[in-house]
């Protein structure tokens, strides 16, 4: 007899490869934004991913994103310098407490 929940996995394999896969690279570009930004700011990027060419940087405070958007110019030369995609903007969001 054939096991009925079979059909039901047999596709879920290479999505959960993608989302791996997505998961790492903005894992990967976000550790890439905190290295460039200056000491103090790194704590505050919870995360960056690319929409397009734009990069949108997330912080934790509204405190912080001011000098986020600052940075951003220098960021956004020293990370197409080392090879990330060409950068139109950055934007910067703010996510909200626990």
């Amino acid at each position: 007899m054939s096991d009925p929940l079979k059909p039901l996995f047999a596709g879920l394999t290479p999505s959960l490869d993608s989302l791996a896969r997505k998961a790492a690279e903005a894992r990967s570009l976000t550790s890439r934004v905190q290295c460039e930004l200056p000491e103090v700011l790194r704590p505050h990027v919870l995360s960056a991913s690319r929409r397009g060419e734009d990069l949108i940087v997330i912080v934790d405070s509204a405190a912080w994103s001011a000098q986020v958007r600052y940075a951003g110019r220098r960021l956004k030369t020293q990370l197409v310098a080392e090879g990330e995609p060409a950068i139109d903007r950055i934007r910067v969001k703010v996510r909200g407490g626990p």
